[in-house]
């Protein structure tokens, strides 16, 4: 994997790096965006696939919550572009095999902590994904005793409403893990609670049960959980979803109920639905 820096000279820089590793006869384009299109021009590359997302199709969605057409996940739609070179749909879901050397070393560290565990992700990008943070003391309060629960996600994201709770029970790993780290607790899991945010297609990945909570994004901009049976989306049918492509900042109209409508009580029947089966 080669990062790339996205703004002026670095990117040219880390671009032409690229480019002198070696001559790229084919270039798959899977983002379709502006930046993308500029790194494959520099790549030359002689054969190139674009994913073109429905832009116009996801603006008209935003502005008039109407549907037009059929809206597809992004893995079918990145399966249909890479078709030509036989790239073939197995009919499964998402796989990430984790490194057994970053399993071993997740284990050695944390080992009763997470096997079985409840992994909560409390944190997202953008303010209006995210849970109220009372509701996840709600939620604690209310979930198996004999369960350990782990909080994921980054620096800053555990939720202050469980500050000062029972520290054998609840382990902090936020701001400490990697994404293959991150992917090997969650593998050790028994059930994940997450909003719509990358953790969550991890869970998906590494084969995890888990709940997931849609606020001000919907299924329509393809990225829910994908052909995953032990995934359970909650959503609430609101004139105003979606308010924005990707979350914003704020409820655009300061009242946030896609997200607080979402009620531990929820969650939990949905996590105990879960574990029945």
């Amino acid at each position: 994997m080669i990062a790339i820096r996205r703004r002026g000279k670095c990117f040219k820089q880390d671009v032409q790096k690229l480019r002198e590793r070696r001559p790229w006869g084919r270039v798959a384009d899977l983002q379709g965006s502006v930046r993308s299109k500029r790194l494959v021009r520099a790549l030359g590359a002689v054969g190139v696939l674009t994913d073109r997302p429905p832009r116009i199709r996801r603006t008209i969605l935003l502005a008039t919550r109407i549907r037009v057409g059929q809206f597809r996940h992004v893995s079918d739609r990145q399966l249909r572009v890479l078709a030509p070179w036989n790239v073939c749909d197995d009919g499964g879901s998402l796989k990430l095999n984790v490194p057994i050397d970053t399993v071993q070393a997740v284990q050695t560290a944390h080992g009763d902590l997470i096997n079985g565990s409840i992994v909560l992700v409390p944190g997202a990008k953008h303010a209006t994904k995210r849970w109220p943070d009372e509701y996840w003391r709600t939620l604690t309060a209310n979930l198996p005793i004999d369960k350990k629960l782990v909080v994921l996600g980054g620096e800053g994201e555990f939720p202050d409403s469980l500050r000062g709770e029972d520290k054998g029970r609840i382990l902090d790993l936020t701001g400490n893990t990697n994404i293959l780290e991150a992917a090997a607790v969650l593998q050790m899991a028994s059930l994940v609670i997450t909003g719509d945010t990358g953790p969550m297609h991890l869970a998906v990945a590494v084969g995890t049960p888990l709940v997931a909570m849609f606020g001000p994004t919907v299924r329509e901009y393809g990225f829910y959980p994908y052909r995953h049976a032990q995934a359970t989306v909650l959503e609430e049918s609101l004139w105003c979803r979606p308010c924005s492509a990707h979350g914003s900042a704020k409820c655009p109209l300061r009242h946030h109920r896609c997200m607080g409508n979402l009620t531990p009580e929820r969650v939990l029947a949905a996590a105990e639905s879960l574990s029945d089966k």
